[in-house]
């Protein structure tokens, strides 16, 4: 890698902290979405479940 790096020095390299990256905020949304809505709800049928998402 570091060489790859020093034949290309436009590039950089950037640390992303696991927490705050933007796509493990949206896997965490969808995770609560999914223990909240899905896993503990109750629902008679497709119009039913689509009301209780959008809620």
């Amino acid at each position: 890698m570091a060489r790859w790096l020093a034949t290309h020095p436009r590039s950089h390299m950037h640390f992303t902290p696991t927490y705050s990256s933007w796509l493990n905020q949206v896997e965490r949304w969808f995770a609560l979405l999914t223990d909240q809505q899905l896993r503990r709800g109750v629902h008679k049928n497709l119009q039913v479940l689509e009301r209780d998402l959008r809620a």
